[in-house]
């Protein structure tokens, strides 16, 4: 495998990396599911470097799972997170040919330790919290999992939307939200206020909503508020995702914004 040396200061959108550690030139491999600073060119591990706002990105390993700092006490590195949250991303620093990268959820930068694991968990960039991330040929991408098998018609009675911290806002108390889906993917959804009404576009595991059609009721509650907000989420969502017997959907960046279940 040969690899091109360009460096990525300011990485595009699901940009094709391997990750270099700059104090050694060892590539970082998937180890058992951790990021170790251990391998060569031969076993060095890809990723997609998803670009959020700002300096902030989040990275997503060859199997569609993301990055996660903060495993275990030592605050390790390691794939397998199906969401990007606060663990999940991070702000990145240009140094020259290098880049640092510090965990948004505990404030500390990437470092190697002895073993070579990758940690966030220096309170100073250094020269240990330095990497660089290097473009590697382009490549077919891998082929997506079958989408499962769901029965979407009916009542879908649990409802929750993603909040600022990423983490699933559920419909007010006093509300009986509920999403009904019809025959033809037509949807419908009220918190106890409007009643909005849209059709489901699936295909495989990309789906979108057309645009969201509501009743003008003014209730000047929480209710309606949840309903704009559920609203605002139906329109990023661009794919979906079978979890433990709920519909998660997410938008462009693979982030959940709304998570439905009967």
């Amino acid at each position: 495998m040969s690899f091109v040396t360009g460096l990525l200061s300011v990485p595009a959108l699901a940009a094709d990396i391997v990750i270099q550690w700059a104090s050694t030139n060892a590539n970082v491999t998937v180890r058992s599911g951790m990021l170790v600073a251990a391998g060569n060119t031969r076993d060095a591990a890809r990723f997609d470097v998803v670009r959020l706002e700002g300096r902030r990105i989040a990275l997503r390993a060859k199997d569609g799972t993301y990055v996660r700092a903060g495993i275990g006490p030592r605050t390790l590195l390691g794939t397998g997170s199906p969401h990007i949250r606060g663990w999940e991303t991070f702000e990145m620093d240009a140094h020259g040919n290098s880049v640092s990268l510090r965990s948004v959820q505990n404030g500390k930068y990437v470092t190697v330790e002895r073993n070579g694991e990758l940690a966030a968990s220096s309170d100073r960039r250094g020269t240990h919290a330095e990497f660089r991330f290097i473009t590697v040929p382009d490549r077919a991408p891998p082929p997506r999992p079958e989408a499962p098998a769901v029965n979407w018609q009916g009542q879908w009675n649990r409802i929750w939307i993603a909040g600022a911290d990423g983490r699933g806002v559920p419909a007010p108390r006093e509300s009986r939200a509920s999403l009904t889906v019809g025959p033809n993917l037509g949807v419908s959804f009220t918190a106890g206020c409007n009643s909005l009404g849209t059709r489901m576009e699936l295909r495989g595991r990309n789906v979108t909503f057309a645009p969201v059609m509501s009743t003008r009721r003014a209730c000047n509650n929480a209710q309606q508020v949840y309903e704009q907000q559920v609203a605002s989420a139906l329109r990023a969502v661009r794919s979906w995702d079978f979890r433990e017997g709920q519909i998660a959907f997410l938008d462009g960046s693979g982030r959940r914004v709304l998570q439905i279940g009967r």
